[in-house]
């Protein structure tokens, strides 16, 4: 017989690039207890000029409703019996997203997504402001570039966020952000813990003091285990009844959430495979970001966390999945798992076919206007969708071996890699086996690390808990690693197939180079 509810329960609430996603977590049987999933009304807003990647921050809301509902659907199914109450809530969104308020509460603009064109220029300028590298996808450098092309709408802001800020405020009124999700938007933070004052002091005067000054937009910053708010009234009827005054923890970026779920430790590369392909790996020393190689953003609990963040994730093969599955009528995942199997048998090298897998241009490889290009390619490539999938899955773990290449002269030899997302779903482990031989170190996924993302902001609202409630919860990083405990594969390189990466690697790194010099 299932267990009944308690009310001690953690909801986790995930907002996604294309979708969002709830799940209730059990910290007692460190357990996923039901999942509901909704999708936004559109990937983007259409029609937009040049390019343009934006979302309504009220879709996310709107999701999250959907989401609930199907959560309790799902808990019914399952005989887990009724949500009528949460111990606390964890909140996690895609990073970056620059979200405005109006002076009413509300959010009418259009939010730049981090994949949004914009910012390349506004990103050096604030390296020559701050001294210190601003990525051309984070907040800092979307609102400068908004402060200038569309100044007369930028006048009506009262606030500026970011995703998971922007649903904090739509459950509770609070306008904060947690310490991670806060540095992916101006960079590291200030002394006292905030987003610095003295950059924004610049910003303000490098747009001649036009605006209402940045400090009184930007969202207060909350460290780990403490309440960023408390659910009010618009919350729970969003939440579909949950009671209010239930605390909310500091909401953080995904990338934040999926390295408290992969509970990496020294050493170690937190792996999320998606949309993006991004590796975060803790450091215990202050960093400043020099390039677009290496970010330097912070964990919830203020250490450093270094990134590479590849744009062009698993999206290119998951594109091709779709397009396969409706030209053969198939599903998604059965498509896919033909494909594996087609990858599998396709030799290691594939014919002599490298794939620069820039479909978006590349941050990691400082080739923002880039495009994707096949190298070697012969007459195999056209008869044989196995090549395709191989090259698609292997071009974001070259880029990443790429940013990894780059780190290794700071920070020594990697351990090994804490995987998460996606790509554990690969039939038979072929993506993370391929992972391994490409980037020379043993690959872990755990089970239940399929929703990483999710399951970290989880483990952020019952630290919240936990240390709300008295106890004494140790670390951040030992509280993660004691509410991960699902069964681990670990795919170790495979000896034979050492060199054949290690030179698959040079001739993308000398491709890479020489794309450089061209100006590509």
């Amino acid at each position: 017989m299932a267990r009944e509810l308690t009310g001690d329960e953690v909801l986790a609430i995930d907002a996604g690039t294309q979708g969002l996603s709830v799940v209730l977590w059990c910290p007692e049987r460190k357990a996923i207890l039901g999942i509901g999933e909704a999708p936004y009304q559109a990937d983007c807003i259409p029609g937009l000029p040049d390019g343009r990647l934006e979302q309504y921050a009220d879709w996310w809301t709107d999701a999250l409703r959907q989401a609930m509902v199907l959560l309790r659907k799902n808990l019914a199914d399952t005989d887990a019996g009724e949500l009528k109450t949460v111990a606390g809530i964890g909140v996690t969104g895609h990073m970056h997203c620059m979200v405005r308020r109006a002076a009413d509460g509300s959010k009418p603009f259009g939010c730049d997504m981090w994949n949004d064109p914009r910012g390349v220029a506004e990103s050096k300028e604030l390296k020559n402001l701050f001294g210190e590298h601003i990525p051309s996808r984070w907040t800092g450098s979307h609102i400068l570039a908004r402060m200038k092309s569309d100044p007369e709408e930028w006048k009506q802001a009262t606030g500026v966020n970011v995703t998971s800020g922007s649903l904090l405020h739509d459950l509770t009124g609070q306008w904060a952000v947690g310490c991670g999700d806060a540095t992916g938007m101006f960079g590291n933070l200030g002394p006292d813990g905030q987003i610095d004052r003295e950059k924004l002091r610049k910003i303000d005067t490098a747009t001649g003091n036009r605006f209402t000054r940045l400090e009184r937009l930007v969202p207060k910053v909350i460290p780990a285990g403490e309440v960023a708010g408390r659910l009010n009234a618009r919350g729970s009827e969003i939440l579909g009844g949950l009671p209010e005054g239930i605390p909310v923890a500091a909401p953080e970026g995904d990338q934040q959430t999926t390295f408290v779920a992969a509970a990496a430790g020294e050493l170690e590369l937190a792996l999320s495979a998606g949309t993006s392909f991004t590796g975060n790996l803790p450091c215990r020393a202050k960093m400043v970001a020099e390039s677009e190689t290496i970010n330097v953003l912070e964990t919830p609990d203020r250490l450093t966390m270094l990134m590479v963040c590849a744009r062009n994730g698993t999206i290119g093969f998951a594109q091709y999945v779709q397009g396969l599955s409706q030209l053969g009528g198939k599903g998604f995942g059965e498509t896919a798992d033909l494909l594996t199997d087609l990858a599998v048998e396709t030799p290691a090298d594939c014919y002599g076919a490298l794939l620069m897998g820039f479909f978006q241009g590349e941050n990691v490889t400082e080739l923002p206007h880039a495009r994707a290009r096949l190298v070697g390619a012969g007459i195999e490539l056209p008869g044989n969708p196995g090549v395709m999938a191989r090259l698609l899955l292997e071009a974001p773990c070259l880029t990443m071996r790429y940013g990894i290449e780059q780190l290794r002269p700071k920070i020594g030899d990697l351990r090994g890699v804490i995987l998460t997302g996606g790509a554990l779903k690969s039939k038979g482990g072929f993506a993370p086996q391929l992972f391994a031989n490409i980037l020379g170190v043993p690959v872990t996924g755990r089970t239940g690390d399929e929703e990483g993302t999710a399951k970290g902001a989880a483990i952020l609202g019952a630290y919240m808990v936990a240390k709300q409630s008295g106890q004494d919860p140790g670390s951040l990083s030992d509280f993660a690693k004691s509410q991960t405990v699902g069964a681990a594969t670990t795919w170790q390189p495979q000896a034979e197939l050492t060199d054949l990466y290690d030179q698959r690697y040079r001739r993308f790194a000398d491709e890479t180079k020489r794309m450089q010099a061209a100006g590509d």
